[in-house]
Formats: structure tokens, sequence, C-alpha cells
């Protein structure tokens, strides 16, 4: 539930920048070799995605 609320804060955040945001995010954590880091906030853009497509928290 957590990536839910994380990825709706990105979204009201950054709105049509999100997606720039999470990938500077991931780029950030991939440099420092931040495996758990890249795997939480690559569940949080699937959520994202799953948001802009009109789904549902789950």
């Amino acid at each position: 539930m957590e990536r839910w609320a994380a990825a709706l804060a990105v979204d009201r955040q950054y709105g049509a920048g999100a997606d720039e945001f999470i990938a500077g995010r991931l780029k950030d954590l991939a440099i420092k070799g931040d495996e758990a880091g890249v795997m939480r906030w690559l569940a949080i853009a699937d959520c994202l995605d799953a948001l802009a497509a009109g789904g549902t928290i789950q």
C-alpha cells in the first residue's frame, strides 16, 4: 500500500513530470548500487502507470 501512496504523492507533486522524476531517482539509485531502492522505485513507477491508465489501488 505504501507504494501506491508514494505514486500518488509523486503524481500530485510532479504531475506531467512524474516519469522524469522517477527516472532520475532510478538513475541515482542505480549509480549508487542500491538494488533495493531501484526495485522500490520500479514498483512505484508501475503503480503510477496503473493510475495513469485508470487503474485502482489494490
